[in-house]
This record gives structure tokens, sequence and C-alpha cells, in this order.
């Protein structure tokens, strides 16, 4: 029986990543992608009850559909999963929580690299989140690359790309890890130095666990 994974999106940038990386795994998994490019504004505007509300219709269009299990791939959106968790009938997924799950278990300098300003507060909650409930101290050194994000937005995906690896690389002489915060930049993992790739992380490299798991 195949296993039905319902994908909530916010913005198009990141549907084929997450797609992709998902069929790659050894089972047969049938995938459906929601796409609300409107959350982004709603976040921008901090309009809680709106994202919640069209959150809320995105699971019960999923769940109507036959998903088995529901991922958020928007870390901006993950605050709002806990609530919804408590009204699906399916599991749901905060796309960077295994990450940093895996991240805080393994050390205690975490770096968090990140060029959407509405991902910053929920990422730093979601590391304390899980922190708290591993009973372990973590530290944490952010690093929003603002100008990175307004040249996606330009087109200019390599200004973007430039910004953001040179950010990563800066930052990982103070840390023992680096997190990609957002999958939109996780394509820039194979411009990092090949001697410290392997502290950098993306999300993508641990959702595939969680699912099988």
């Amino acid at each position: 029986m195949r296993l039905i994974v319902g994908l909530i999106h916010s913005t198009r940038l990141v549907i084929e990543a997450v797609h992709n990386t998902i069929s790659d795994l050894n089972n047969p998994f049938e995938i459906i992608n929601l796409l609300d490019e409107g959350l982004l504004r709603c976040l921008k505007n901090k309009e809680n009850a709106r994202i919640y509300q069209r959150m809320s219709e995105m699971v019960k269009k999923l769940q109507e559909d036959g998903a088995d299990l529901i991922i958020v791939t928007c870390s901006s959106l993950s605050p709002y999963v806990n609530e919804l968790r408590t009204i699906a009938k399916v599991p749901i997924i905060k796309i960077d929580e295994p990450m940093i799950e895996w991240a805080v278990i393994n050390h205690s300098k975490i770096g968090v690299v990140m060029t959407n300003p509405t991902t910053a507060e929920p990422t730093k909650n979601l590391i304390a989140e899980v922190a708290r409930r591993l009973n372990k101290e973590v530290t944490v050194n952010s690093h929003l690359c603002a100008e990175a994000f307004n040249r996606l937005n330009q087109g200019d995906s390599k200004g973007h790309d430039d910004l953001v690896v040179d950010a990563v690389q800066s930052l990982l002489h103070e840390v023992d890890v680096v997190l990609l915060a957002q999958i939109s930049i996780a394509r820039i993992i194979d411009r990092v130095d090949i001697k410290v790739r392997d502290r950098v992380l993306s999300s993508l490299d641990f959702i595939g666990s969680k699912i099988m798991g």
C-alpha cells in the first residue's frame, strides 16, 4: 500500500526540491503538493488568525485526499503546527524539526543562516523548544542575510547564493554546525568548502529518515 504524503508550501521555490527528495526514497510514496503563496503576505503582516485558518483548510483538504502524513515545508510556519496537530487526524511534521533535533543532540554551538526575516523568530523558538524537550543546553548564533533575500526576489540568484555562502563560511569559525533555515537556500551546500561541508546541514538531509521512521 502506497503511503500518501501531503506537502504544504508557501512558495513555489521549494516544491521541486522537497518533491524530489521524497521521491528518491526507497519507498513507493504518492505526493500531494498544496501551495498558498498568500501565506507569506500574511506572515509579513502578522495575520496569525488568518494564517491558522488557511493552513487548517489545507490540512483538511489533504486529509480528505487520503494523506497519511503532512509536512509543512515553510520554516516560518512552524509555530502554527503545534496547534494544527491538535485538530489533525494524521501526523504533521515541521520540515526543519528533524534537522534541529539531530543538531541539538550532537552539538552545543549551533549556527543558523536564513534569508527571509520571517524565519528568524520561528527557528530560534523551535531550537529552544527542542533543547528543552531533550534537556540540552545549546548556544545559537543566527545570521540573517536580508540582502540575499532581496536579490533573489529581484532574480539575482548568483548574488543571493554568494551572500549566503559567505555567511555560512564566516559562521563556521564560531560554531560546531550551521543549519540552513530554509529549503530555498539548501542548494548552496555544494558551493561550501568540501573540508567543512559535513558541518552545513539542510532539512532535506533529515526529512527522509523522519518519514521512513
